[in-house]
């Protein structure tokens, strides 16, 4: 089994119990703020074959990207983001907060490091840019048979009709909070027909 996570934070997540349950033959795990490290270490300490990337996926060919966290929201420091006012709006102060620059890859190209091409599961937790993580996926290189994603910041619900489109069945709110969406490739065989001269 090959899985990607994308947004670990700490780990203790829905897809810690799948990869403890598995020991995935490859499990890589990208979370941008390096100060997360020893948690996940410690969460996946009974897997083996597992890579840590602080890096950021991004869409577009930025080169780096800038994170914020606030000092007093350790040690899980959850309220990681590219943008400071969802910092304040959490009811932290401007002060206190830290800034982090980190390197970006566009998801394609992380598969290609890791020579991927089928992929048991994508999980990802991108804080709103799930969808944009998922159409930038070149689906006719890369089988992936289920995508995990986080419904909570979605900013567009087309990308429900997009994953069904390429095949995939649609599980909607379901793990903790029911705040994950599941698209899971149609296991139906194609009825084949064969013609006779």
């Amino acid at each position: 089994m090959k899985i990607i996570q994308i947004g670990t934070c700490v780990g203790n997540d829905d897809l810690t119990e799948i990869a403890q349950m598995n020991d995935p033959e490859l499990l890589v795990l990208v979370e941008p703020m390096s100060i997360h490290n020893s948690k996940i270490k410690e969460c996946y300490s009974k897997n083996s074959n597992v890579f840590i990337e602080n890096i950021a996926i991004t869409t577009t060919d930025q080169e780096e990207m800038v994170f914020y966290y606030h000092k007093d929201d350790g040690p899980l420091y959850e309220v990681a983001t590219t943008d400071i006012n969802h910092i304040l709006k959490h009811g932290y102060s401007s002060e206190g907060v830290v800034e982090l620059r980190v390197k970006c890859l566009k998801i394609n190209d992380l598969f290609d490091k890791y020579d991927l091409i089928n992929i048991d599961i994508l999980f990802i937790d991108a804080e709103g840019l799930d969808d944009q993580i998922i159409r930038s996926i070149d689906f006719l290189k890369y089988n992936i048979n289920k995508i995990y994603f986080e419904n909570l910041h979605l900013k567009d619900e087309k990308i429900y009709n997009f994953l069904t489109k390429l095949g995939y069945k649609i599980t909607k709110k379901m793990g903790h909070n029911d705040w994950t969406s599941l698209a899971e490739k149609s296991t139906k065989k194609k009825k084949r027909f064969f013609f006779f001269n």
